[in-house]
């Protein structure tokens, strides 16, 4: 642990991770594994269990992994590590699910592994290791360190900080009409308790038909509700479904275009060929995968714009896809009607004492449509653009200047090797990201295999930088890392 008395503990290298879902808990896993005693990491994290995150924090059992078995470990070196700890855990099957490289388990049973991860590493380094269970309000630098404020009223000096603040929750849509004392409104559906109640209503609109709308479907479905689920999105696209097929021969080399219509163009001549061989789609998808960041940062930024603009809802129907059992369950409600798929945009919202009236525009006809339901969930997603993000440590790195949005308001402004960008343009020698707050510089850093990529890089790089410090001397400031209040 960090001392407080300037004895050998106050020697190592600290490390602060604002942040304890599956970024955090890995990387100080990670930090953990690669070190030899001279590292002590402190994960700041508000809940009591680590490794969950919201993705992975859910009790529905019915929410399942978008992702097979055997590409969800935690270690890139190590791919079938999750499908040996659920095999040992579970034995052949969980929630009567099978056990197999192909399954896709249960979220919250991932969220266990995530926490078996971290925990092992810390049962062998326990001094090592602290969980600040509280909430980093603002980090400033404090002469060659960097002081972090809680919202407690401590704070903590750390000799490098890595936010891995996961997905923020998802901004607010343009509704007309609807105020701020809007009650049959639900903001951000993963909040505690946000969805108590709605298994009584008759009908329920989901904003939004991606990801985040299928979940909360399953969600309710799981809570005994039995009305009618609509969902209204821009295009009406909903997620496809995984399915095996071969895997096809990587797609992706140096001489493709460099614009959005020159790889549509390419990979549509490809998919046409995978199906003339007995094959769909998703090999060629799936082919794309480990080339996506390569392929993103290759883009201008002209093209990169291009693509959120017109491509962006149909590359993430068919990128991020749901199990089959999602799949299955959702086509039956489909063909029964019990939810339903609308497409166009919101003109107005009203609030009636027997319901909500949703007014759209049809995205086929033009003509306006109406909507009358009990409770309208806000399912749009995770919000990106950090200037819209009502959190108190963002907000504080971006008034110091010492973070800024990146160009296409997707995240933070990072460099290829995790440090924060400042408003001047200089990497910094304190602040490092992980994951979705990367996205305008790798576009895919959201999934596993990706985020995982990062924590293994990232923990080198952090280790790499002490081991150059420790060469040089010793480090500056003995004072006590860990203070108790301020004064």
């Amino acid at each position: 642990m960090p001392g407080t008395d300037g004895s050998k503990a106050d020697s190592r290298l600290t490390i602060a991770i604002l942040g304890g879902g599956f970024s955090g808990a890995t990387l100080a896993a990670q930090i953990l594994r690669r070190s030899e005693g001279n590292v002590s990491v402190v994960l700041v994290e508000r809940e009591t269990r680590l490794g969950r995150g919201v993705a992975y924090g859910t009790q529905c059992v019915d929410h399942l992994l978008n992702v097979p078995a055997s590409n969800m470990s935690a270690y890139a070196e190590d791919p079938q590590h999750f499908l040996r700890w659920a095999c040992h855990h579970y034995g052949p099957a969980v929630n009567d699910r099978a056990v197999s490289p192909d399954a896709f388990l249960p979220r919250s049973v991932y969220g266990q592994y995530v926490t078996y991860v971290l925990q092992q590493e810390v049962e062998l380094r326990p001094n090592q290791f602290e969980h600040r269970q509280d909430e980093a309000i603002s980090v400033s630098r404090a002469g060659n360190r960097a002081k972090i404020q809680f919202r407690s009223g401590q704070f903590l000096l750390a000799d490098k900080v890595v936010l891995a603040l996961g997905n923020f929750p998802p901004g607010d849509p343009r509704l007309p009409g609807k105020t701020p004392d809007s009650h049959r409104y639900v903001s951000n559906p993963w909040a505690a308790r946000s969805l108590d109640g709605i298994g009584d209503d008759k009908s329920v609109l989901l904003i939004g038909s991606g990801l985040t709308s299928v979940d909360v479907g399953i969600a309710l479905r799981r809570r005994g509700f039995t009305g009618t689920v609509h969902m209204l999105s821009r295009r009406g696209l909903l997620p496809q479904t995984h399915k095996a097929t071969s895997s096809g021969a990587p797609i992706w080399d140096q001489g493709f275009p460099r614009t959005i219509r020159g790889l549509l163009r390419s990979i549509r001549l490809r998919v046409q060929a995978a199906e003339r061989s007995g094959s769909d789609w998703r090999a060629v998808i799936d082919s794309l995968r480990p080339f996506v960041q390569e392929i993103w940062q290759s883009l201008p930024r002209q093209e990169q714009r291009r693509f959120l603009r017109h491509v962006r809802p149909f590359w993430d129907v068919h990128r991020h896809r749901v199990a089959p059992e999602i799949g299955d369950r959702l086509l039956n409600e489909l063909t029964t009607g019990q939810t339903q798929i609308h497409a166009g945009r919101i003109t107005s919202y009203s609030e009636q004492p027997d319901g909500v009236v949703v007014t759209y525009r049809d995205r086929a006809t033009g003509q306006p449509k109406l909507l009358q339901v009990d409770r309208v969930v806000n399912c749009t997603g995770p919000e990106s653009d950090c200037r819209k993000v009502n959190d108190p440590l963002l907000k504080s790195l971006i008034q110091q200047k010492l973070a800024c949005s990146d160009a296409l308001f997707l995240g933070l402004n990072v460099s290829a090797d995790g440090a924060l960008i400042d408003h001047s343009g200089v990497p910094s020698d304190l602040l490092y990201a992980v994951g979705p707050v990367r996205k305008g510089s790798l576009w895919e850093t959201i999934a596993v295999p990706e985020i995982r990529g990062q924590v293994s890089e990232l923990s080198k790089l952090l280790l790499t930088i002490n081991a150059d410090q420790d060469a040089e001397g010793p480090r500056r400031d003995p004072v006590a890392d860990l203070c108790s209040a301020v004064p």
